[in-house]
């Protein structure tokens, strides 16, 4: 037995190392290639890279990476780069502390892909299948998009979405994963905090199902709430993030949507 738990946790040691010691591929422009198992593969959002791995970029090709740290790392010019070559092109060394906890659960969200558990923007529970808005979302847009989880074999999903105020209850019933409804829809006319959840039952307990939070808000109660984040924004469009892509995050991380 004591084999055994040596075993174990030597098994876990290298698999925290190997963690540690990775690059997930964050951003990429253009084509780059990474030798994998002495073939040359193009690099996608999401891929794992370590020492035994050599990035090659050409003239169009740009690259940022990030670790478990939060720390990044940005690839511009033509070449090829080994592992150590690609941790001297740290990208934001001055980087603030909102910076490096967002990249780290970007690192969080990237290398779970694989494990069907949402790190951003809660907890993971099997029986949620929200997935926008976030839960507690602030929502400035006029256009308001559900989206949840679908399931091949399921035909039809049901909506619900209630006033936190007044109970109210009102159920949509659609054969999709996603439902739009605009903020002038008199459902939204009574209050601006609501609930809503998801379910394959037509009548289920509504006390038994989880719900999702989301406040609608107008545009200058957005800017203020996106103001708390100018550091962390700063540091994206140093990275080469448009406007467009802050704004997705911002709203797909932290449930501040314009």
């Amino acid at each position: 037995m004591g084999k055994s738990f040596t075993l174990i946790l030597i098994s876990l040691f290298t698999l925290v190392a190997n963690a540690q010691d990775s690059l997930c591929v964050f951003k990429i422009k253009g084509v780059a290639l990474a030798k994998f198992d002495k073939a040359k593969k193009p690099i996608k959002k999401g891929d794992i890279l370590n020492e035994k791995n050599t990035v090659y970029l050409n003239s169009t090709s740009n690259l940022t990476l990030i670790n478990s740290d939060g720390k990044v790392f940005n690839l511009e010019s033509t070449g090829a780069y080994d592992y150590s070559d690609i941790l001297k092109n740290e990208h934001l060394e001055n980087q603030k502390g909102l910076t490096s906890r967002y990249f780290k659960m970007i690192w969080k969200e990237l290398t779970n892909k694989d494990a069907g558990k949402t790190i951003i923007g809660g907890v993971f529970r099997g029986d949620v299948f929200m997935e926008f808005p976030l839960d507690s979302a602030r929502i400035a847009s006029s256009k308001i998009k559900f989206k949840w989880k679908a399931d091949e074999s399921i035909s039809e999903y049901y909506v619900f979405i209630k006033d936190s105020n007044s109970d109210d209850v009102h159920k949509f019933a659609t054969n999709g994963n996603e439902l739009t409804l605009y903020k002038d829809n008199p459902i939204f006319s009574g209050s601006k905090s609501f609930e809503w959840a998801v379910s394959t039952k037509e009548f289920p307990n509504l006390k038994n199902i989880p719900f999702y939070t989301f406040t609608l808000i107008n545009r200058s109660e957005y800017e203020s709430l996106k103001s708390q984040f100018d550091d962390l924004i700063s540091d994206l469009e140093a990275i080469g993030l448009s406007s467009i892509e802050i704004e997705e995050t911002l709203c797909n991380t932290y449930g501040i949507c314009k």
